[in-house]
């Protein structure tokens, strides 16, 4: 007779991996992006965000916006990025400076003054991370 695992019985629209050993892998979509074109994407659409006249330039008055939400000092990227003849900061030009390997890495505007964690703390954050699992573990069998 038919036999049905566990597996199968708990989940039955899980594919046979017997089956799928012969199969090639197929790519799934977008697998050929990389980091850096997800991370230009996200640049690009956070200056189109504070570009207000969708021009693909920035007036001087909208590169704070654009710095806090990228984590950079304005004062930084005045600095260090190329402007138009209008002293304007267009979106090739900032996307230049971003992508520069040779460009000074700007201080954090994360406030100073943070500690790092010790591993005291990691401890203590894990154990109460265990008791409130052992919480939720009680009362979700209590609830059945």
């Amino acid at each position: 007779g038919d036999s049905i695992t566990q597996t199968e019985a708990t989940h039955p629209t899980m594919p046979d991996a017997k089956a799928e050993a012969g199969k090639p892998r197929t790519a799934k979509p977008n697998a050929d992006r990389t980091t850096m074109d997800i991370e230009k994407k996200y640049v690009e659409e956070t200056f189109d965000k504070f570009d207000t006249e969708n021009k693909g330039v920035m007036d001087p008055n909208e590169l704070p916006g654009l710095c806090q939400a990228l984590d950079v000092k304005p004062w930084h990227v005045m600095r260090y990025v190329k402007t138009n003849a209008n002293s304007k900061v267009t979106k090739e030009a900032f996307l230049e400076y971003w992508f520069d390997p040779n460009r000074p890495k700007p201080m954090s505007t994360k406030k100073k003054g943070t500690k790092k964690a010790t591993k005291a703390d990691v401890v203590r954050a894990f154990k109460a991370f265990g008791e409130a699992l052992k919480k939720l573990e009680s009362t979700c069998l209590s609830a059945c």
